[in-house]
């Protein structure tokens, strides 16, 4: 699946216009958002591994939503083939709320870096799965030159010093294995508990309960990048209060 959606990720970039739109606000500060409000909340209508999650969900309405419940920061898909997302969502989004705003795409290329930027994004997505060591080096530069905190994300051991030699910030641990698409909470829970630096670590997929976000905090995330959870749930004032109780253990 992984390998199928970069593959269609190298044909948009191909083609991809320059977002046409003009930033009219400071890049705020991502990280320290998170300190006191740990929850990234996401705007998710569908996904690969669960198909149609919430698409009548208006991405502003949810955003705004997420900013009243607490949230640190809001985090919008911007595929559109896999995810129905957009960046048109982001720009919405990020005009709209006062709190930081993560474009979560697969980014394989800068000008969906400039894309994210002119949209009002204020951290990006790079995932150690989808890119190599100078890939990566070379997106966060031209992310870093922008302003944009830069969101690194990681699976295995083996994608950690990719990302180390990026000098990260915020790095984020997916419970989830893109290649199958499955979700290991356990796996999840120690890498976070072995990983150990001057980072902010970011839990990454499955928490659909309080006592998931409780298991990432001991394990020693920082911070929780919820989406199908929220986003499917029919009480979502009331399992936001729990989850961000879980959060600030």
């Amino acid at each position: 699946m992984l390998d199928e959606i970069i593959a269609n990720k190298r044909k948009e970039v191909e083609t991809l216009r320059t977002f046409h739109g003009r930033r009219n606000k400071p890049v705020l500060n991502f990280r320290e958002s998170l300190r006191t409000k740990p929850i990234i909340a996401e705007v998710k209508k569908a996904s690969p591994s669960l198909g149609d999650i919430n698409t009548a969900a208006d991405p502003v309405i949810q955003a705004k939503t997420y900013e009243r419940l607490g949230a640190g920061a809001v985090s919008v898909l911007c595929d559109e083939k896999y995810f129905k997302g957009s960046i048109s969502d982001l720009a919405a989004v990020a005009a709209e709320v006062k709190i930081p705003v993560l474009c979560k795409d697969f980014i394989i290329d800068e000008k969906q870096i400039t894309n994210a930027y002119s949209a009002g994004a204020d951290c990006v997505l790079l995932m150690a799965s989808v890119l190599n060591k100078e890939e990566m080096l070379y997106l966060a530069k031209k992310a870093r030159i922008l302003g944009l905190e830069i969101l690194f994300e990681v699976h295995t051991l083996e994608e950690i010093e990719a990302v180390l030699a990026c000098e990260p910030k915020l790095l984020g641990v997916n419970n989830r294995n893109l290649k199958t698409l499955e979700i290991n909470m356990g796996y999840g829970a120690h890498m976070l508990d072995i990983l150990n630096g001057d980072y902010m670590k970011v839990a990454e997929s499955g928490m659909k309960k309080p006592m998931d976000v409780a298991m990432m905090r001991g394990a020693g995330a920082d911070a929780f990048l919820i989406g199908s959870g929220l986003m499917a749930s029919d009480r979502l004032e009331e399992l936001f209060a729990e989850m961000m109780a879980a959060a600030c253990l």
